[in-house]
């Protein structure tokens, strides 16, 4: 055993995804209901919005240190559930939202929440600091995005869940 830890808060919290990038820190996603989950300072967001948020942190490779971490959410429940990271560090992130006003970026694929549910994509920068993009994808039904995959030129393949029959295809 390296090292082992505990990262958590008052209320519950789920990680679902944990990737390492090539100098051994260890990257997390999952979903926390807690308003006092740890975050640090420079964050891309410290503050919980409700429900469900998803959570997306990197620890240092000894386990010693959370080098971020960072709320990502809505007013509604969001869920992180499959993480990858790029060879410069950058977070890509997949998961589940209900939120209307998850955030999204100008220019993304998707910036308008369909209904039901939808998948998130999100790419957030090395630094945890800002989101690169952020986009929804889904149609009239129901989506879950489970899991994601980036190539070396930065692609982003995602399989999930829809019920949507005018999903994007």
């Amino acid at each position: 055993l390296i090292y082992s830890t505990f990262i958590g808060s008052s209320d519950y919290e789920d990680g679902l995804s944990l990737n390492i990038d090539t100098t051994g820190n260890a990257y997390v996603t999952g979903f926390t209901d807690s308003s006092d989950f740890p975050t640090t300072s420079g964050a891309y967001c410290t503050t919980h919005s409700s429900g469900y948020d998803v959570f997306v942190l990197k620890l240092n490779s000894t386990g010693s240190s959370l080098v971020y971490s960072t709320f990502v959410g809505g007013t509604g429940n969001d869920m992180g559930y499959s993480l990858s990271v790029d060879s410069t560090g950058n977070a890509y992130v997949t998961g589940y939202t209900d939120s209307s006003n998850f955030p999204t970026t100008s220019g993304a694929y998707c910036t308008t929440y369909s209904s039901n549910g939808d998948v998130f994509v999100l790419k957030l920068n090395s630094a945890g600091s800002s989101l690169v993009y952020s986009t929804f994808v889904g149609g009239i039904g129901y989506e879950e995005g489970y899991s994601l995959s980036v190539d070396s030129t930065g692609n982003v393949y995602v399989t999930g869940y829809t019920s949507s029959s005018d999903f994007p295809t």
